[in-house]
C-alpha cells in the first residue's frame, strides 16, 4: 500500500510545526510512586483525548499494582520517551516500572503509534507486511532478523528464543519506527537477558 512504500521518505520529511502535537508532561508522585506521562493536544481534540485515556489507562494500571497483595510492590512509577511525528501518527514508548524487592525492578516498554486522525492505535501492519510468529521466530533463530538490545544500537543474539517453543512464540504488539523500518518490541527475558534491556527485532 502507499502508506507502506512511502514509509523511509515519510520519515525524513520535515513537517510544518503546526502538524506537531503539543505534549505537555504531567508527574503524580507519593511516597512510593511517580506516574511521568504525556498529555496530548490536538486540533483534533476527540483523536487526543482517546489517546491521552490510553495513556493514562497503562498509569492507572501500574499505580493499582501498589494494592497488590500477591506479588506486594515497594514502589511503582511510569516514564516515556516520543520517539517520532508527522503529520499523521505519533509514535512513543510509554514505560511502566515496579520494584517488588530483590536485586533489581523491572521495567515493561511499551512501543504504541496513534493516528492523529482517530486516536486509535496503528498496527505494525500500517507500515509494512505481516509477518507470522513462525517466520520471526525462525528468522530470529537463522539471524535474517535483526535483534538490538535496548540502546537501539548493541546487537543482540537474542539468546532466549531457544528456549521458547516455536507454536508459542507470538509477535509482539509493540513497536517502534525508526529510520523508515518498524522494529517490534520484547520485554527483557523474552529474548535476552535482563541486562540487555528491551529487546527490538528490525523487520524487513
Amino acid at each position: 500500500m502507499l502508506s507502506k512504500t512511502l514509509l523511509a521518505l515519510g520519515l525524513a520529511l520535515t513537517v510544518s510545526s503546526g502538524a506537531f502535537a503539543a505534549v505537555s508532561e504531567k508527574t503524580e508522585e507519593g511516597s512510593n510512586y511517580k506516574l511521568v506521562y504525556p498529555v496530548v493536544s490536538l486540533e483534533n481534540e476527540s483523536a487526543a483525548k482517546k489517546i491521552n485515556k490510553d495513556i493514562k489507562g497503562i498509569v492507572i494500571d501500574t499505580h493499582k499494582k501498589l494494592k497488590n497483595k500477591r506479588p506486594t510492590y515497594e514502589e511503582v512509577g511510569t516514564d516515556y520517551e516520543i520517539i517520532s511525528e508527522t503529520d499523521d501518527y505519533i509514535n512513543l514508548v510509554m514505560i511502566s516500572w515496579d520494584y517488588a524487592g530483590g536485586a533489581h525492578g523491572m521495567h515493561y516498554d511499551y512501543g504504541i503509534v496513534y493516528d492523529k486522525a482517530t486516536g486509535e492505535r496503528l498496527p505494525y501492519t500500517h507500515f509494512t507486511k505481516e509477518v507470522t510468529a513462525a517466520e520471526l521466530y525462525d528468522g530470529i533463530k537463522s539471524k535474517k532478523y535483526s535483534v538490538y538490545c535496548g540502546d537501539r544500537k548493541t546487537p543482540s543474539e537474542a539468546p532466549f528464543v531457544s528456549y521458547i517453543e516455536k507454536e508459542d512464540f507470538k509477535v509482539s504488539d509493540y513497536y517502534i519506527l525508526q529510520d523508515g523500518k518498524v522494529y517490534l518490541m520484547y520485554l527483557p527475558y523474552d529474548l535476552d537477558c535482563y541486562a540487555a534491556g528491551t529487546t527490538y527485532v528490525e523487520l524487513k
